[in-house]
């Protein structure tokens, strides 16, 4: 009996990592508008209905108060370029971006 709890332990374990529930990825963001990004060379890009946006990756602007008014950047939007760490969901059908990556260099 402890037997084939076992086994249907390891099918069950297999199905939940096959169904890829959720997993770390980084990608390149391609263009803009619209929203385009590169997770992997062998896979079309990702299209922008296929992807969410943290407020860390979004640009936000504010309001200067006092003097002449105006606004100040808070935070720089994605650019083509950037690499970016995502949280695939939905067995893949879409991607949080959740922030930019920068790539480590020799000092």
């Amino acid at each position: 009996m402890s037997e084939l709890i076992g086994v249907i332990q390891q099918i069950v374990q297999n199905v939940i990592q096959a169904m890829n529930l959720t997993d770390k990825a980084t990608g390149t963001v391609l263009s803009i508008d619209p929203l385009s990004v590169q997770v992997d060379m062998n896979m079309p890009p990702l299209p922008d209905a296929a992807i969410l946006l943290t407020d860390a990756v979004k640009e936000r602007v504010a309001p200067v108060q006092g003097g002449e008014g105006g606004t100040v950047m808070v935070s720089e939007g994605l650019k083509p370029g950037d690499k970016v760490l995502m949280l695939r969901v939905q067995r893949g059908q879409q991607y949080i971006i959740l922030s930019r990556i920068s790539e480590k260099t020799g000092l």
